[in-house]
């Protein structure tokens, strides 16, 4: 039966998952991306300071104030990624990215507004299909990680969780400590090349709601009361190959799946000021709480099959032979995690102006405190762990503190106007490299979370450039807008940490690892991507 689960398991994912930890918590809390509607879009997302879009306030909820009539409007998509997707899956996906609208309020005089909107939108979309091939690793493996790991995390006192772990059960699936009827040594851990596969899905979406104010048409202040949804969920496939006896053969194969689900709570505060009268330019800054999240990885596990097997009868290990025949071990049923992530503050700032009604510009900068993300598990207290504090993670939070960077983030954005009823705009926007230059998934740091960790593989992210285009119609009371998104990133791709094998650490088989010196080359791996976005709204 075993078998048959995991033969279907293949079948269906043929992919990889992240492990719950400081890189993944980056990919679900970063939002480093450009989602909203087609005309926030269209100009990059740099509308901070400029107004008078829904989405904007997702940025600075004080750009709400210069509303002057109400408006819904709903927005949808498409994604299609460059890269080559793993097995059959496909390339694009459609994308449901905001619904919302603003009721305004103005004074008898029409000279001051009291704003409010509600706008569902989504911050991050997860889904994602990538495959890997590792070649000439020169005798490093992730097997050999996986005994290094067993070795350290052994000697953690206390660490109940410990034998349920991807280590330990890679310890019952005789991934290592095999050896051969009359020699010595760990034969099967030198490994040749690898295959990796991941399939991910999922979304992040906010449910905003605001207010602002505008006085005199010169000051505009607004607050943002923001609740996060988060779900994610990633399958994974790992194999490693060794030439051996039999040739090029399949020594194990892990598949494993993980989903994340929960919430989060944000403030977000801003303000925009016009200090000339008789001028348009506006000055705008706002800042944003960290998200407090309360999340569970739940449905998640791991299943190894491995060709090695302990014979009782002759009290050796036995290696399979090319027939296909694996044996089956896998992770414990309840593989359940209740944790919490701090995300970071983040603190913007913008500059905008109009030229009549013919021309819009808008540029921005935001610097967020990535490298002080915090991650912990809730309070014996909190019975329903969805209160905002938390028991920390030192180990986790000092992984993060040593591998990634704070994140600066520019954008801009142009709108002109050929005629008074269409738009034409354009924009760009850059996120920096989020990750240090020596930055490791390093699972050797003393943390709950790594015993609940369902892979090794980590990606080193490089800087964002985000360029976009749109196009705008405006009736009496209808308005359509269209945009165009193309999303360049790449990444360095490691299937394992090799820290332990490079150093020595594990002395009682380090003279059967790879010659001094050498280290895992990583593997590029090009994120990019493509989104066209449409928007319809009416103003009334």
């Amino acid at each position: 039966m075993k078998r048959y689960i995991y033969t279907l398991a293949i079948a269906c994912f043929a992919v990889v998952a992240y492990a719950q930890d400081s890189y993944s918590n980056y990919t679900m809390t970063s939002n480093a991306d450009v989602i909203g509607s087609a005309r926030y879009v269209g100009m990059g997302g740099a509308m901070g300071a400029l107004g008078a879009d829904i989405s904007a306030m997702s940025n600075n909820p004080a750009s709400l104030g210069l509303f002057r009539k109400n408006d819904m409007s709903l927005t949808m998509g498409g994604v299609i990624q460059d890269a080559k997707p793993a097995g059959t899956d496909g390339r694009g996906h459609f994308s449901f990215d905001q619904v919302g609208f603003v009721a305004s309020f103005p004074d008898a005089n029409r000279e001051n507004f009291f704003n409010f909107a509600v706008n569902f939108q989504k911050k991050a979309d997860f889904g994602r299909s990538m495959f890997v091939q590792g070649q000439n690793l020169n005798g490093l493996s992730q097997a050999a990680q996986l005994k290094g790991l067993y070795d350290y995390g052994a000697t953690f006192v206390g660490n109940k969780y410990f034998e349920y772990s991807l280590p330990f059960r890679s310890y019952d699936a005789n991934l290592y400590d095999i050896t051969e009827t009359g020699k010595t040594g760990y034969h099967q851990i030198r490994s040749d090349s690898y295959d990796f596969n991941r399939y991910s899905s999922g979304n992040l979406y906010g449910l905003d709601f605001g207010f602002a104010a505008s006085i005199n048409n010169r000051a505009y202040l607004g607050i943002d009361f923001g609740v996060d949804f988060m779900n994610y969920e990633s399958d994974q496939r790992y194999i490693e190959y060794r030439n051996g006896e039999y040739g090029e053969v399949e020594d194990y194969d892990i598949v494993s799946n993980k989903r994340v689900t929960g919430s989060g709570f944000n403030i977000k505060f801003g303000g925009i000021v016009r200090p000339i009268e008789d001028n348009a330019l506006k000055f705008g800054f706002a800042v944003e709480t960290p998200t407090w999240y309360a999340l569970t990885q739940k449905e998640s596990y791991f299943s190894i099959a491995s060709k090695f097997a302990y014979d009782d009868k002759t009290g050796t290990y036995d290696y399979l032979d090319n027939s296909g025949e694996y044996h089956i071990y896998d992770s414990r049923d309840d593989n359940f995690l209740e944790f919490k992530i701090h995300a970071p503050w983040k603190f913007r700032f913008s500059l905008a102006s109009t030229v009549s009604n013919f021309l819009a510009w808008d540029v921005e900068y935001e610097y967020a405190l990535f490298n002080h993300e915090t991650m912990g598990y809730p309070r014996l207290d909190d019975y329903s762990g969805k209160g905002l504090s938390m028991n920390k993670d030192p180990g986790m939070s000092d992984l993060t503190r040593n591998s990634f960077n704070g994140v600066h983030n520019i954008r801009a954005g142009l709108e002109f106007k050929p005629l008074p009823e269409f738009a034409v705009r354009l924009g760009y926007n850059f996120w920096s490299k989020p990750m240090k230059t020596d930055a490791r998934l390093d699972q050797t740091v003393d943390s709950k979370a790594v015993d609940f960790l369902t892979g090794t593989d980590y990606i080193n992210l490089g800087a964002t450039n985000m360029l976009t285009f749109g196009l705008g119609y405006r009736g009496k009371n209808f308005y359509a807008d269209f945009a165009y998104k193309y999303r360049a990133q790449k990444g360095d791709f490691y299937a394992f940490d090799d820290y332990l094998q490079r150093t020595g650490s594990t002395a009682d088989y380090g003279q059967f690892m790879a010659a001094a010196g050498q280290s895992l080359a990583p593997q590029s791996v090009d994120l990019s991507r493509h989104t066209i976005t449409f928007t319809l709204g009416v103003k009334f």
